[in-house]
């Protein structure tokens, strides 16, 4: 994503249903080089989305009367490998995606 914006990145959110395995989560930090956080809503777009659709259908007058969730913490997996390990990773990878 770096390359194709030509912004760095310092982190990644990550949600949904595969979200919530941490081992995935460590694998997407150790592979991209940087933190992953995972909200404590694990389907945090579905509920951004909900709330727009009741706001746009006027269940609230504004954004102030969401009610507040998501308050329980955002995990956060830093890279636990080295460049070399890294760059071994996304080699493997790399076929893949051709």
């Amino acid at each position: 994503m770096a390359l194709d914006s030509g912004h760095p990145l310092d982190s990644l959110a990550a949600d949904g249903g595969l979200s919530a395995s941490d081992l995935c989560m460590q694998t997407q930090a150790d592979v991209a080089g940087i933190p992953v956080l995972r909200p404590c809503v694990p389907e945090a777009t579905s509920l951004g989305a909900a709330l727009a659709a009741g706001l746009a259908v006027g269940v609230w007058k504004d954004v102030g009367g969401f009610p507040r969730v998501g308050d329980g913490g955002t995990v956060l997996f830093r890279p636990a490998i080295g460049g070399e390990e890294r760059e071994r990773r996304r080699g493997c990878g790399r076929g893949l995606l051709a």
